[in-house]
């Protein structure tokens, strides 16, 4: 299902890998929301998002299916690296896909 609708589930989860393994592990979320959607949300989902690395955003499109993409189905999903997106107050595509 869609993380962001089930935060109090996935921030206790998120929290245990964290207190278990800190910053060892990147924590990756797939959301059918936008970043920008995000944002404008509730403070659960605001701390959710401070604590992962990578979120995949946007609605799959059938129309823009492309089995050639890395981590995501259609082409309008990106791939966000979440640290450097807050940091910067704009949106930072993660910069280590594979070409």
């Amino acid at each position: 299902g869609e993380p962001f609708l089930n935060t109090q589930v996935c921030l206790k989860l998120i929290k245990r890998v964290r207190q278990e393994f800190g910053h060892q592990k990147d924590i990756w979320s797939w959301s059918g929301y936008t970043w920008e959607e995000l944002l404008q949300d509730s403070a659960d989902k605001l701390e959710m998002l401070s604590l992962i690395d990578i979120l995949v955003d946007g609605r799959f499109l059938l129309a823009k299916k492309d089995l050639t993409l890395q981590f995501r189905g259609s082409s309008n999903q990106r791939i966000i690296d979440v640290p450097k997106s807050l940091a910067t107050g704009e949106v930072v595509i993660w910069d280590k896909l594979v070409h």
